[in-house]
Parts: structure tokens; C-alpha cells; sequence
């Protein structure tokens, strides 16, 4: 039996908006799945690709863990669905996306263009047309979408790893310190601050010469390849 228990730690941290406060603590929560244990243990994301057990992963919560944060932990380790990646709607989409609107499918002029090129096409039968829409639903889960700040929905599904979740802990912390002592016109004047010193952060060279974009970005990219990977054998 695995011997793990994933550490969900959520500081006290001030925020611009109630929703970016909100926002965090689920990514907290997505972190939190993709974390291995203190042994190199297979994080509860993988437990779960890899076996279809979504209450063994779920036994391994701390009882102290409430309900509602529970619930959160089943929702996020649900199977995805076949199609297009809806639920990315309702994921955090990590660090960079924290200050950002919530948005959703109404919402969402890359789909609807997408979806109105695919009505107007003759496409002979039912099955090409069913076929060439599963095909255009790929393409929407696995292209760069401006409402996840250049992530994909695909990269939004999985969640952030370690490195983002340190990354992200490092700029939550920067931020305090530049913003802690300035006086704001309003909420929305707190947001704006707080966004332009987000962009600016994740285009800036780390110690390592990488940009925390490309950082954030890759490590997604690898959990969607241990993803596939941990699918694959569960299914061999």
C-alpha cells in the first residue's frame, strides 16, 4: 500500500478580490493532487489514472481535510470526459491565471468560431460530421486559449506541479511585499496592479535563465505525458 498523505497548505495571504482568494485556494488543491510523496510515491493524480481508484486516492486525505475541501479533492480527481475539456472552465489554471476572470462557455469566442465553421460546412452524413467535431474538440482541449493566459485547456485540466506550486509561492509573497504599503483607488484598481506585476513576473528570467512561463508551461506539459502514460497502462 502507498504511504502517503498529500500536504494541502493554505497560508494566510492577502488578495485584490474576494474571487482571486477564492481561485487560490483551489489551485492549492490542484497542487496538491499533483504532489509525489516525501519517497518519490505516485501523487494521488497518478494513483488515480493509473488504477480508475478514486477512493483509494481519497483515503489517503488527512481526517482533518473538511468536507467541502473533500469534495473538491473528488471533483478534480474525476475521470475527464472523451470530448472537449468543459470542466477547464472551472479549474484555477494555476498562478498565472489566478487574477483573471472567471470565465465560461457563453463566454468563449474561440469554441463559438470554431463551432459556426464547423454548422456551415457540408460534410455529407451524420458520422463525418460527428468525426470532424470530435476533431475540432481536440483541437480546442490542445491549443493555447487567451482565456487560460496561453495555457491550453488540456494543461488547465492537469493542474500545476511542485515547481509552479513554489513559483507561485514566491510571487504571492512578492507581491505582498510591493503592494503592502500602496494605496488603491478601489478593488478594481488593486486587481489591475496586481495583474500587470503578474505579467511582468512570468516573462522574467529565474536563476536558471528560464522565464517562469516556460517553467509552468513544461511542467504541465510533462504531467500530460505521465498522464497518458499512467492511462495507458492501466488499460494494458
Amino acid at each position: 500500500m502507498v504511504n502517503h498523505k498529500p500536504r494541502l497548505e493554505l497560508r494566510m495571504r492577502s488578495y485584490p478580490t474576494r474571487a482571486s482568494a477564492e481561485r487560490s485556494a483551489l489551485m492549492e488543491i490542484e497542487f496538491s493532487i499533483n504532489a509525489p510523496g516525501a519517497k518519490g510515491e505516485p501523487s494521488m493524480a497518478e494513483m488515480v489514472w493509473s488504477t480508475g481508484d478514486l477512493q483509494r486516492a481519497l483515503a489517503n486525505l488527512p481526517p482533518i481535510v473538511p468536507p467541502r475541501v473533500r469534495r473538491e479533492f473528488q471533483r478534480l480527481l474525476q475521470p475527464w470526459p472523451q470530448g472537449r475539456y468543459v470542466d477547464a472552465y472551472r479549474r484555477s489554471g494555476g498562478i498565472l491565471n489566478l487574477f483573471t476572470p472567471p470565465w465560461d462557455e457563453r463566454q468563449d469566442e474561440v469554441w463559438s468560431k470554431l463551432l459556426t465553421a464547423w454548422k456551415t460546412k457540408t460534410l455529407g452524413d451524420e458520422t463525418s460530421r460527428q468525426s470532424a467535431l470530435a476533431q475540432l474538440e481536440q483541437q480546442w482541449n490542445n491549443t493555447p486559449h487567451p482565456f487560460f493566459a496561453g495555457l491550453t485547456p488540456a494543461q488547465v485540466m492537469v493542474g500545476g506541479g511542485p515547481q509552479e506550486a513554489k513559483l507561485a509561492g514566491e510571487f504571492l509573497t512578492h507581491v505582498e511585499r510591493t503592494l503592502a504599503k500602496r494605496a488603491f483607488e478601489g478593488e478594481g484598481d488593486a486587481l489591475i496592479k496586481t495583474l500587470l506585476l503578474l505579467r511582468g513576473w512570468q516573462v522574467d528570467p529565474q536563476r536558471n535563465g528560464q522565464t517562469p512561463m516556460r517553467i509552468i508551461l513544461a511542467e504541465r506539459g510533462e504531467l500530460l505525458v505521465r498522464r497518458t502514460h499512467s492511462l495507458a497502462a492501466a488499460r494494458s
